[in-house]
């Protein structure tokens, strides 16, 4: 089967190998990059493919290691408690 330049919901669901309510709900919180057109949406190949090379190099688990490391050493200059190495963590992973 020939890829199209630009997709559908449908052949990006068979693509990603997911379910199409599943694209929408990503698309609506901006988790996949779409193009609307009218009230149609269209995904281009070589930027769906861009965006998990990228994705699936966040938070490997060698990034978890260096990030907990981080923290740790974080709470051993400043004598903080382990909770609030956690939420210095999740400001850290999820900024903003």
């Amino acid at each position: 089967m020939i890829q199209q330049e630009v997709m559908t919901v449908e052949q990006l669901a068979r693509y990603l190998q997911i379910d199409k309510q599943t694209v929408y709900r990503k698309v609506r919180v901006g988790d996949i990059p779409a193009v609307r057109i009218g009230k149609v949406l269209r995904f281009k190949k070589d930027v769906i493919d861009g965006w998990l090379r990228i994705s699936s190099l966040k938070w490997t688990p060698g990034h978890r290691k260096e990030l907990r490391d981080w923290a740790e050493d974080f709470a051993k200059t400043r004598g903080i408690t382990e909770k609030d190495v956690e939420r210095a963590i999740h400001r850290r992973r999820y900024p903003g």
